[in-house]
């Protein structure tokens, strides 16, 4: 009796440890298609972006970058409900990405939503108080609901935090 204990504990761990293997292989293959689709979009390549993108949610469909590389698709395509429906699901799946703030807040103030997207990039300023986009970005808005001294002021210090990382 000791023996099939032992050899099936000896079968669990080894199980684990495939299992483990398995899942650092997976984690490799989803890192590798986010970046690919990172750089599909930073090409400009939209299509192709979009078609391997919709893949990839069928394939990993909790995956809060893909979301909001959709997101960055959509908006590239002049499709900002379809952009805010990806960027609300980036964020609904990771709260602490900034940069999915800054997006959507892109987004709503496209769609003329000013005060979704101010409240947008505070929280992406409050997750990030060096994300000099959203500094700027913001200051555009503030532009447009008569706070002057507020857009002054965050356009200077998007443009420093900007330049800076130029540096």
């Amino acid at each position: 009796m000791k023996k099939i204990i032992v050899l099936l504990l000896t079968f669990w761990i080894s199980m684990c440890g495939c299992l483990a293997k398995n899942d650092e292989t997976q984690d490799a293959a989803r890192e590798k298609t986010i970046s690919e689709i990172g750089t599909l979009v930073n090409s400009q390549k939209y299509q192709t972006a979009l078609a391997k993108c919709d893949y990839a949610l069928k394939k990993y469909p909790d995956e809060a970058f893909l979301y909001y590389w959709k997101g960055t698709i959509m908006s590239s395509l002049n499709d900002k409900n379809s952009a805010l429906a990806n960027f609300n699901k980036s964020i609904e799946l990771n709260s602490e990405n900034p940069k999915a703030y800054v997006m959507r807040g892109n987004c709503k103030s496209d769609l003329e939503d000013k005060e979704g997207a101010l409240a947008d990039f505070n929280k992406a300023i409050e997750l990030d108080p060096k994300n000099g986009a959203a500094y700027s970005l913001r200051a555009l808005v503030k532009l447009d609901l008569g706070d002057f001294t507020g857009a002054d002021k965050d356009l200077d210090l998007g443009n420093k935090l900007m330049n800076s990382k130029d540096e």
